[in-house]
C-alpha cells in the first residue's frame, strides 16, 4: 500500500496532448481533481483543446493552446520580444536549433512527399517567431500558476524540451513514463534525454555498492531466460500482425481512404493551421490517396527489394536504420538526423575486413522511400539485407553495434555485444555494454578501442543484473502503449497508483 498524502493546494501542470491527453491525460486530472490539486493544462492538437474546453469533469485553472500560438506567434508575441540569446542563456544551452529540429512540422514537408520530405516547410524567420512565443508562454504559466511538478505524455517536441529546462532551472521536475528496454515494463524519466528519475539513481546506487536489490535473482532469471529465447519488442510484434491481415481487413484497408475522404467532406477536420499547412492531422482528399498508394507501393518495393544476402556476410558491425521522423533522432540525436549520411561515415570507419550491415526498421514498412533504400543500399562498404531477418540473427553473428538510440542496444546487452551510442539517451548509457561517442571523424579509432573491449566478466553479469533489477526496483509492468495508442483496455486504477507514488515522492514538503 501506497502511503497517503495529503494532495491538496499542489500545482501540477498536465500536457492535454493530442490522444494521450483523452485516452490517460484526462484520466490522470479526474484523479487530480479529486485529491484537491490545482491544474493547469498546456494543450496541443486544436481537437483535442476543444475536448478540454467542453468537459466538464475536471476545472484548470490556466489553459494554454500550443496550436493557436504556433498558427500565429506573432498575434500571441504582440508587443513583447526575446533575443535567442536571452533565451538560450535562461534555458542554459548554448543553441537553440538542435531543439528546433524536433518540430518535424516546421523542419520537413509533410505536403511535398510521403513520409514527410526533408525539404524545411516553414521559414527561419516563422520558427524565431514560435521560439519566443513558446518562450513567453512558459513565463506566463510559471508566473501565472508556478507548478510544482509537470506531467507530459513524452519529451517529443520545442515546447516539451524548452518547459523543461526552464523547470529543472527552477528546481521542478517534468516527468514522463517510457520504456525501459526490459520486456512490458516502463519507468518515469524526468528529462528530454531521459537520463535522470528513480530507476537512474537506482542503478547508479547498485553500480556503486551503495545498496543491494531484492530483485536480484529475478534479473538474473530474465537474463538466462532472454539469451536462451530472444524476447522481441513488443512493437515489432504489433507491426507484424498488422501486415498479415484478414481478407476483412484487406477489404477494409483498400476502401479506407475513399472513407476518409467521405468524412473530409462531411465532417471538415478543424486541425488546420495556416501557416504549416498539409499534416498528418490535416489531410484534404489528394493527399489521403497519394499517401495510400504510396504506401502500397513502397511496401511493394521493399517486400520484393534485391537485398544484400545476409548468408555472405563475414565479419560486420550492425547498423539498425531508425524510424524517422521519431524523437530517437530528432530530439536524442539530432546531430545525426540523416541516418545514410551517418552509415556512409561509419562505414568508412571500418578497420580491417568489417563491413556496415543495415537493416530497416520494422515500423518503416511502408514509410521509407524506394529512393533513400536504394541509397542506402548503393553506399560504400554497406550492406543492406532484409527488414525480415530477425534482430536475434544479426546480433548474434555481430561484432558490434552502432546506433543513435535503439533497443537493439539493450538487445546487444543480452548477448554480451559492445555497442557505441551516437545519441544522448540517458537510459541505454547505464547498460554495462554501451559507450558514448559522437566524433565521428575519429570513429574508427573508437571502434577498434570497443571490440577489444572484454564484456564477459562478472562485473559485466552484475552491472547488467543491476540494470535488469532497477527496472523491477522502480518500474511497474503495464501495457502503457497499447492503453495510449490502440485505446486498449489495462488497470488504469494501477497506473494512477504509480502516478501517485511518483508525485509522492517528487514533490517537496
Amino acid at each position: 500500500m501506497i502511503e497517503k498524502k495529503d494532495l491538496k493546494g499542489r500545482r501540477i501542470l498536465i500536457f492535454q496532448q493530442r490522444g494521450w491527453g483523452v485516452t490517460i491525460g484526462h484520466f490522470l486530472a479526474t484523479k487530480l481533481q479529486a485529491e484537491g490539486c490545482k491544474l493547469a493544462a498546456l494543450t496541443f492538437k486544436k481537437s483535442l483543446h476543444e475536448y478540454v474546453l467542453s468537459q466538464a469533469e475536471v476545472k484548470y485553472e490556466l489553459i494554454i493552446n500550443d496550436d493557436e500560438i504556433m498558427e500565429n506567434p506573432k498575434a500571441y508575441l504582440a508587443a513583447d520580444d526575446y533575443s535567442l540569446k536571452a533565451i538560450c542563456e535562461d534555458l542554459g544551452v548554448d543553441s537553440i536549433w538542435p531543439i528546433v529540429m524536433s518540430l518535424r512540422n516546421h523542419v520537413y514537408s509533410y505536403k511535398d512527399e510521403f513520409y514527410y520530405s526533408y525539404k524545411q516547410n516553414v521559414p527561419d524567420e516563422e520558427i524565431i517567431d514560435y521560439i519566443k512565443a513558446v518562450y513567453k508562454y512558459i513565463k506566463e504559466i510559471f508566473h501565472k500558476f508556478n507548478p510544482e511538478i509537470i506531467i507530459a505524455p513524452n519529451f517529443v517536441a520545442l515546447p516539451h524540451i524548452m518547459l523543461n529546462l526552464y523547470a529543472q532551472k527552477r528546481g521542478v521536475i517534468m516527468t514522463t513514463v517510457t520504456d525501459c528496454k526490459i520486456k512490458n515494463y516502463c519507468i518515469f524519466t524526468h528529462d528530454y534525454n531521459e537520463s535522470s528519475g528513480p530507476f537512474y539513481d537506482r542503478v547508479d546506487a547498485l553500480n556503486n555498492g551503495l545498496a543491494e536489490t531484492a530483485n536480484r535473482e529475478r534479473a538474473r532469471i530474465y537474463i538466462k531466460d532472454f539469451r536462451q529465447i530472444f524476447k522481441r519488442p513488443v512493437y515489432a510484434e504489433i507491426y507484424e500482425l498488422d501486415n498479415k491481415r484478414t481478407i476483412k481487413g484487406k477489404i477494409r484497408h483498400t476502401l479506407s481512404p475513399y472513407y476518409q475522404i467521405f468524412i473530409w467532406y462531411f465532417r471538415r477536420s478543424i486541425n488546420h493551421m495556416k501557416n504549416i499547412g498539409i499534416t498528418v492531422d490535416y489531410r484534404p482528399p489528394k493527399i489521403i490517396l497519394r499517401d495510400h498508394y504510396c504506401q502500397e507501393r513502397y511496401k511493394k518495393i521493399a517486400n520484393n527489394l534485391n537485398y544484400y544476402s545476409f548468408a555472405k556476410v563475414n565479419k560486420f558491425v550492425y547498423f539498425p536504420w531508425q524510424y524517422q521522423p521519431e524523437v530517437a533522432t530528432d530530439v536524442i540525436a539530432p546531430y545525426f538526423i540523416n541516418q545514410i549520411e551517418v552509415a556512409r561515415q561509419v562505414a568508412m570507419s571500418l578497420p580491417d575486413d568489417y563491413t556496415l550491415v543495415v537493416k530497416d526498421h520494422p515500423a518503416m514498412l511502408g514509410f521509407r522511400s524506394p529512393a533513400n533504400l536504394e541509397r542506402m543500399a548503393r553506399t560504400v562498404n554497406v550492406k543492406l539485407i532484409d527488414y525480415r531477418i530477425s534482430s536475434e540473427q544479426v546480433l548474434k553473428r555481430a561484432s558490434l553495434v552502432i546506433s543513435h538510440n535503439s533497443t537493439t542496444l539493450a538487445e546487444a546487452a543480452f548477448y554480451n555485444k559492445p555497442a557505441i551510442q551516437l545519441g544522448n539517451l540517458g537510459k541505454t548509457l547505464k547498460l554495462p555494454n554501451v559507450f558514448k561517442y559522437t566524433d565521428l571523424p575519429n570513429l574508427s579509432k573508437k571502434i577498434k578501442e570497443v571490440l577489444g573491449v572484454d564484456l564477459k566478466t562478472e562485473d559485466y553479469e552484475r552491472k547488467l543484473e543491476n540494470y535488469v533489477a532497477a527496472v523491477y526496483d522502480t518500474g511497474f509492468e503495464l501495457d502503457y502503449w497499447g492503453i495510449w495508442e490502440r485505446g486498449k483496455q489495462g488497470d488504469m486504477e494501477y497506473l494512477w497508483q504509480m502516478w501517485f507514488k511518483l508525485i509522492f515522492g517528487c514533490l517537496k514538503d
